[in-house]
């Protein structure tokens, strides 16, 4: 169980490592979201930004085998994986600019990540 715990710490690792490679303005993210206003700008920024630090705080519990490691495993699995179908679907955050073709198959990858990652967070739940 415990080869499934390190993996399960990889994904959620790699997860919230190419997270940040999205971050407007940044290599691969360049649409606008001038539009928006402050209040939703930030209030989505700060939710991204609480969802890395976590990610990363429950890849080392995830490492020592903490209790609550698997259940947290999972449900920041389900919330990388709805950031990325809804800017999939368009359906938030909308820009006029349109996801170039390495932002889309970035957020597909790192969506699919996420779904394996609640796949082995799963696996380990029913084994442990």
């Amino acid at each position: 169980m415990q080869e499934l715990m390190i993996i399960a710490s990889i994904l959620l690792f790699l997860n919230a490592t190419l997270l940040t490679v999205l971050v407007p303005g940044g290599p691969i993210e360049n649409r606008d979201f001038s539009h928006l206003r402050g209040g939703l700008f930030w209030g989505f920024n700060l939710f991204l930004i609480l969802l890395g630090i976590t990610s990363y705080i429950t890849c080392y519990f995830l490492l020592i085998s903490h209790d609550q490691s698997v259940l947290m495993a999972q449900v920041i699995a389900v919330l990388y994986f709805l950031v990325y179908a809804l800017d999939l679907a368009g359906v938030f955050p909308k820009s006029p600019t349109k996801m170039s073709r390495s932002l889309m198959l970035m957020e597909l990858i790192n969506a699919s990540m996420a779904l394996f990652l609640f796949v082995v967070a799963t696996a380990i739940h029913h084994i442990g």
